[in-house]
Parts: structure tokens; C-alpha cells; sequence
């Protein structure tokens, strides 16, 4: 069973359109948008386990540059 989850990211407003393309070209990412609101985009990933989608976050999503922050929402059920 896999894990789906949503991550919310602050960043800076100088690197949205950056940040989001190179978020998509991520495996696990199956959809990502730049959204309006207390975040500034939104992924919405698929990851094998609890443990893939956590290095995920903090391997690839928060090492990017102009990433400020993140929340992830995981999808309780489908």
C-alpha cells in the first residue's frame, strides 16, 4: 500500500516558477501547482512507505534553494 500525501511549501517569491518545474520532474511527485493562500505551492505525491516520503521532504523537496518552509498533510484515506 503506498502512502499519498499533499506538502505545502513557503518559498521565495523570486523562485516559484523555478522551484515548481523542478518539483515536477521528481518520481514521486504526481502533481504540483503554484496556489494562493499561507503556502505558495502545493505537490501532491505518491510514496512507497512512511520513511520514502520523509526523505522525500527533507532530501530533495527542502535542500532546494528558496525553500522556507514545508507542511505535509498525509492522506488518511482514498
Amino acid at each position: 500500500m503506498s502512502v499519498l500525501a499533499y506538502i505545502m511549501l513557503k518559498v521565495r517569491n523570486d523562485r516559484n516558477k523555478e522551484i515548481l518545474e523542478e518539483i515536477k520532474g521528481f518520481d514521486e511527485t504526481l502533481e504540483a501547482f503554484i496556489i494562493f493562500g499561507a503556502y505558495d505551492l502545493i505537490i501532491k505525491g505518491e510514496f512507497k512507505s512512511n520513511d520514502d516520503m520523509g526523505d522525500f521532504v527533507v532530501d530533495k523537496i527542502k535542500p532546494i534553494e528558496g525553500v522556507l518552509e514545508t507542511q505535509t498533510n498525509i492522506c488518511a484515506k482514498c
